[in-house]
């Protein structure tokens, strides 16, 4: 029996076109400026979440997938006050932006502000390392933007989290990425890797990088964080890890659930599943857009789309594929799609390099460093 949602976040590409061009990015037509998502589309997704009775209580409305803040806070206004038209009696929502913090000023904080919006910011780390792939088109880094950005968000007290890509040269630098981050005052961190995933065919980090490599760092990131401070700040994939080690039972996995992150392209077309599955080449794209907002009359409706039955049913071999083989299972829930897909080719497949690295290598690392240091490792981290 098909068990689908609930749905507890939507990510909307408000537009696919970034004013940086990262040198990692998944993202095929990021140089496009004409792809913006428009308010009627806006409007469709609304009423198709909203219609529905597959939500959760609390959900989260994230706009991600090209730089969001390329348009205007004006845009945004317009469309939160459509979501909040819609919105259900008995949830809650939550807005998030990621962006690249190049384009912040007092008129974004404002409605930042107005609608409690939780703003992720992308950096790589100091100067050196962000600058070597976060570049403009013209071959300037962004790193000193970003921090003026940055600026303007500690000036006005408004938080935010960051979201760091790992690359090779910065494997060797672990403790000093956490001291970088922390000193901005963050509520989090998280920490990406630099992953062969729809658009960017090629990773220098697994080139070069192996488990014992990624498992130093993960270890030095650790031990950083764990150091006394005056302000604490939440390590995201450590608070992910440890939650899994303590709850007992698999991994729920949203990225192989239909329905609990529902994704929508600037034009309206519809996904479910890993987000980046709509970042793929064109040909690979159309295995997993299930139909379009402005032609769906019920959200339920994907589920019988052949293309989503196709996939759903080789996603939901390799979760079965991941079960049997592997240990690390209960950590996992059976690993994302998109990155079975782009790494191998298959659905079907069962460990990748990104979850060596994402999941086992941070499982690992944990495990042991609790059993050297018990409880105290443990009540030494933010969670």
């Amino acid at each position: 029996m098909l068990v689908a949602g609930p749905i507890g976040l939507v990510v909307l590409q408000s537009t696919g076109f970034c004013n940086i061009d990262c040198a990692y990015c998944y993202l095929p037509d990021r140089a496009n400026p004409r792809q913006t998502m428009e308010l009627s589309t806006v409007g469709e997704v609304a009423r198709l979440i909203f219609d529905s009775r597959l939500l959760k209580h609390d959900l989260d409305i994230v706009w991600h997938a090209g730089e969001p803040l390329t348009l205007s806070p004006d845009y945004y206004a317009q469309a939160i006050g459509i979501i909040e038209r819609r919105r259900s009696q008995g949830v809650d929502v939550h807005y998030g932006i990621q962006t690249n913090a190049t384009l912040i000023d007092d008129n974004w904080i404002d409605l930042f502000e107005r609608h409690a919006i939780s703003v992720g910011v992308s950096l790589d780390g100091p100067r050196d390392l962000h600058d070597r792939n976060r570049k403009y088109r013209n071959g300037a880094g962004s790193h000193d933007r970003a921090v003026a950005g940055i600026a303007k968000l500690q000036a006005r007290g408004y938080p935010f989290h960051f979201i760091g890509v790992v690359t090779t040269p910065s494997l060797s630098r672990g403790a000093e990425l956490v001291d970088y981050y922390q000193r901005f005052g963050p509520t989090a961190i998280g920490l990406n890797i630099e992953e062969l995933e729809a658009h960017n065919t090629r990773s220098a980090l697994y080139d070069n990088c192996d488990r014992t490599t990624f498992e130093r760092f993960i270890g030095d990131v650790l031990l950083e964080a764990a150091r006394p401070g005056d302000t604490p700040v939440v390590l995201r994939d450590f608070q992910r890890t440890l939650s899994s080690l303590l709850a007992g039972t698999p991994e729920d996995n949203d990225q192989v659930i239909p329905l609990r992150i529902l994704n929508v392209a600037h034009n309206g077309d519809i996904s479910t599943f890993s987000p980046e599955l709509l970042a793929l080449e064109a040909g690979q794209r159309q295995r997993f857009i299930f139909g379009n907002v402005h032609q769906c009359a019920a959200l339920p409706d994907i589920l019988s789309d052949a293309r989503f039955v196709s996939a759903y049913r080789e996603i939901s071999q390799g979760v079965k594929n991941c079960a049997g083989a592997c240990e690390y299972f209960q950590y996992c829930g059976g690993g994302a799609p998109v990155n079975k897909l782009s790494e191998t080719g298959s659905l079907q497949a069962t460990e990748t390099t990104f979850c060596a690295f994402t999941k086992k290598a941070w499982v690992d690392v944990c495990l042991r460093l609790a059993n050297a240091q018990g409880n105290q490792f443990e009540v030494s981290l933010t969670l």
